[in-house]
């Protein structure tokens, strides 16, 4: 009888401890849901890739010479270019001074840490990851560091100087390579903060557009067009990887004289190779394509949906020539059997900043949804991860003037497969549907 009772109060100690550490598991769990932030949507706009995307190619994604923003602090084979920021930011103070004593740089030092600890918190959150392990004051001394590392950076170029160690050209391309990696950024904001102080405008409101002005000069016409494009007013920037997209791929949805070109084309007033009247895609806003369903599922809806390679379609009569005067490096046209496409070098440049817009484009977060210019240099890597598959494919786009290959040609088609490999698009929906289907149509590709 006794033994009964001692189970039963065995259980009934041992079903309390159970309760007692299960509401301490909820509590602790409800902690962690409350320490979530409440924004509608996820605040950050610097992201990290997936590492299987990143550790298959860290020489598309990884900087190389030098560090922008927590993700690669203090990395190892970085440190001379570290120690380089440090005296470009010599170099800055000097020119927020009016008076150039050492007191009046201190006092103008003091002012940038003060306005990046204020923003640290911010800036912070604009992280996928928190960096709990980096303290408030060493975060805000990064955010000062940085920013007028990059502020000095881009001056000196427009100035005509290389702010590269030693003045050296090698080492500055592989810098400015580096500072748009999408993984190497600081929030722009900051950027904007520090300029107000260095520079403040006569009526001390922040000059926001010299600031767009010392990058502008810069970073359009990085990518093969025919006019420059300027972010419009009061557009957000979120990072510089942004504003270099902000000011190379154009917002199909607004280009008046685009629209009215397509409208001319629909109504059979199209002529030439379509720089003015032609059928760009680059510009329209698609109707959905159906793509054929199947057991497959995506699969076959991704693969009917693509396009034939280069050498398949010169079999099957198509012509390929160089547009003259492409509006931009996305003004792809196709009319009666010929395509037509703006000449693009592929080489270690611009290798790793197309990987970048398109990881910029897949991200999904809030920067890559607010984006003017949709997915449209997805779409364009799509076309030409579908026209080149292998190293023949690549000699017509060659022989026809529209890939410069600055690499080997089986390296290209690599290049090519692995950043469409890891892309997310509808191939239904996206900038160039219409043209994917023309072209199949035409080869009799879709069956």
């Amino acid at each position: 009888m006794e033994d009964e009772r001692n189970g039963s109060g065995s259980a009934a100690d041992a079903a309390q401890k159970s309760r007692f550490f299960r509401d301490a598991r909820v509590e602790a769990m409800q902690r962690r849901v409350d320490a979530v932030h409440s924004e509608p949507e996820d605040p950050y706009t610097i992201f990290r890739l997936p590492a299987t995307v990143r550790e298959r190619h860290p020489d598309l994604y990884e900087p190389k010479v030098v560090s922008v923003g927590p993700y690669y602090q203090g990395r190892a084979g970085l440190g001379a270019a570290q120690q380089h920021k440090w005296r470009l930011l010599r170099d800055f103070l000097s020119r927020g001074s009016t008076d150039k004593g050492a007191a009046a740089a201190d006092g103008q030092l003091g002012a940038y840490l003060r306005a990046a600890s204020a923003l640290e918190a911010d800036a912070r959150r604009c992280y996928a990851e928190g960096f709990n392990e980096v303290g408030a004051d060493d975060f805000a001394e990064m955010l000062v560091l940085d920013g007028c590392f990059l502020l000095e950076f881009f001056l000196r170029k427009g100035e005509g100087q290389l702010a590269a160690p030693g003045g050296a050209k090698w080492a500055w391309q592989h810098m400015y390579r580096d500072v748009l990696l999408l993984e190497n950024q600081i929030p722009f904001f900051v950027l904007e903060k520090l300029h107000a102080l260095a520079f403040p405008a006569q009526d001390g409101a922040p000059d926001r557009e010299a600031l767009l002005d010392i990058f502008y000069k810069a970073l359009a016409g990085d990518l093969p067009s025919s006019r420059l494009i300027r972010p419009r007013s009061g557009k957000t920037i979120h990072h510089l990887l942004h504003l270099h997209y902000e000011c190379n791929v154009r917002n199909p949805s607004t280009d008046a004289g685009d629209i009215k070109a397509r409208k001319a084309n629909a109504n059979g007033n199209g002529s030439g190779d379509g720089d003015v009247n032609g059928a760009s895609l680059a510009v329209w806003k698609q109707s959905p394509v159906p793509s054929p369903q199947s057991s497959d599922g995506a699969v076959k809806g991704r693969l009917t949906s693509m396009v034939p390679q280069a050498a398949k379609m010169e079999d099957a009569g198509v012509t390929f020539k160089r547009k003259a005067t492409p509006r931009d490096m996305f003004d792809v046209t196709f009319r009666y059997g010929v395509l037509h496409m703006p000449a693009f070098v592929v080489d270690e440049a611009a290798k790793v900043l197309l990987a970048n817009l398109v990881a910029f484009e897949q991200g999904g977060g809030r920067a890559a949804r607010q984006l003017d210019g949709g997915n449209l240099v997805t779409g364009f890597v799509a076309l030409v991860g579908s026209l080149v598959n292998t190293a023949r494919d690549v000699e017509v786009l060659r022989r026809s003037g529209i890939m410069h290959c600055m690499v080997t040609h089986d390296e290209a088609v690599r290049y090519f497969s692995h950043v469409v490999q890891y892309t997310t698009m509808d191939y239904d929906h996206h900038l160039l549907a219409c043209l994917f289907r023309d072209i199949r149509e035409h080869c009799q590709w879709s069956r």
